[in-house]
């Protein structure tokens, strides 16, 4: 049972699934329309069970305590995956009393409390969600793919750079490294780029030395000697990247020639495929004003794919 670590009610026990029914008809939303209540009701009882075990009820125990950090933390990432904005979800939240009390709040928080909670947000509770969702899915990585992407930031109007001759070149640029064969990302990144991908890739290596791999996954750009000693050093996994043409030294660098295997690096295209979900039901585009945030908001977007991502394993595996 996705829910098991929470003795709250379902919201099936509420009558939400019908409520919800009804909101999409009223709001007229589009995007909203793509999502069945069921998907969301699964969602939303994972994402709050999680955020239970990773964040304390209260940010300070001098707040007014309006608001848990667990409900507030289910209502931001909501809004992420109905692609919606902080008004949208607030009046979301405000239609449902179900939902309000499912939540523990009595009333919707304002769009400015979302906006308030999620600049204070701590990144760290990204790797503590995921830690959970994987281990409670008992994976056993063996091949890890990595890659970068970049989602471009566009929270001013196009109309107002035009006219005032602005050329915005920066964007974000996500990292990550995912189990091929669950597609749980594993390790997440974001900084503002442009920044080549093996900026990230030793740290993302490194990360991954509590698994038992077996090949690590790269494209070309990853072909670097300090890239391969630490896969095959410290990780003791074999490399499956692609030489560069130009290559001249290297001992890990010739050692592939004879260790790389073509049908393990056809597999690449999965961390490609992760990045193409997140962007299409998510947003490839941010709209954070401040690099700090956009960062944010670029991982909390991969967090939220594998809340998704863990829901369809774990309807899996209890079939």
């Amino acid at each position: 049972d996705i829910i098991r670590f929470s003795k709250h009610k379902n919201l099936l026990d509420f009558g939400f699934k019908n409520q919800v029914e009804k909101y999409f008809k009223k709001l007229e939303i589009g995007k909203l329309n793509t999502f069945s209540s069921n998907e969301l009701i699964e969602f939303i009882e994972t994402c709050y069970s999680y955020a239970k075990i990773s964040l304390n009820k209260y940010s300070s125990k001098y707040s007014k305590q309006m608001y848990s950090q667990p409900a507030l933390f289910t209502i931001v990432a909501l809004k992420i995956y109905l692609n919606v904005t902080y008004r949208e979800i607030a009046d979301f939240i405000a239609f449902s009393d179900k939902l309000k009390r499912y939540l523990g709040i009595k009333q919707a928080p304002d769009y400015s409390t979302l906006q308030k909670f999620y600049k204070r947000m701590p990144t760290n509770m990204f790797e503590r969600i995921t830690n959970q969702l994987i281990g409670n899915l008992e994976i056993e990585p063996k091949i890890i793919a990595l890659d970068g992407s970049g989602f471009s930031s566009d929270y001013a109007d196009k109309y107002y750079l035009k006219i005032r001759g602005y050329n915005v070149k920066h964007f974000t640029k996500s990292h990550i490294a995912i189990d091929i064969e669950s597609r749980m990302i594993l390790y997440s990144q974001a900084v503002r780029g442009p920044r080549h991908d093996t900026k990230f890739a030793i740290a993302a290596i490194r990360s991954l030395k509590k698994y038992n791999i077996q090949y690590i996954i790269a494209d070309k750009a990853y072909d670097t000697e300090p890239i391969r000693n630490c896969i095959n050093v410290e990780i003791k996994a074999l490399d499956q990247i692609p030489l560069k043409s130009n290559f001249r030294h290297g001992w890990y660098r010739r050692l592939s020639q004879k260790t790389f295997k073509k049908e393990i690096y056809s597999r690449r295209n999965n961390v490609e495929s992760v990045f193409s979900v997140i962007k299409r039901r998510f947003s490839g585009i941010n709209k954070s004003k401040s690099t700090r945030l956009r960062n944010k908001e670029t991982r909390l977007k991969t967090l939220v794919y594998n809340i998704v991502q863990y829901i369809k394993i774990s309807k899996r595996i209890s079939t």
